[in-house]
């Protein structure tokens, strides 16, 4: 496209130049480090916090109305803790440890409790202690130092 005066467009596209424009997705699991911090920034920004309820799961609050979304410590793969959350982005985003903004922020409870913690190398977070289970977080966050 041209100027009206007959002066070139300076910026080609890059499909004008024989590429095919790629379109990258944030939540691909190559992006999931960049995915998680940007999910866990966002949710700061908006003041969520999570809090821990008795029976080891977390609670955020929903920014879009009334009500809370339910974080669970779903299990460890490759060595990442996996989260599940039970807002719309925790379903169809399954597939990455850390799927939306609520389980970013529940996973960073999780790392100022001392029970987990960021590994930018892997792009999520890892339990604290390797051998750790999603189980024994999730006894861990039920015992007495949640009590009260």
């Amino acid at each position: 496209m041209r100027y009206p005066d007959g002066m070139p467009n300076s910026h080609e596209q890059p499909a004008a130049r024989g590429r095919p424009a790629v379109l990258v997705r944030a939540d691909d699991p190559e992006n999931q480090a960049a995915y998680a911090i940007a999910c866990e920034a966002r949710g700061l920004r908006e003041g969520r916090r999570a809090r821990v309820l008795h029976d080891g799961s977390l609670l955020v609050k929903a920014s879009s109305g009334d009500g809370s979304y339910r974080v669970r410590v779903a299990g460890v793969r490759n060595g990442l803790l996996v989260l599940r959350c039970s807002c719309p982005s925790g379903d169809y985003r399954a597939r990455l440890p850390v799927p939306c903004k609520h389980a970013a922020l529940a996973a960073r409870r999780l790392e100022r409790e001392g029970l987990a913690r960021w590994d930018a190398d892997l792009g999520g977070w890892r339990p604290h202690r390797p051998p750790v289970r999603a189980r024994a977080v999730a006894t861990l966050l039920t015992g007495p130092a949640w009590s009260g």
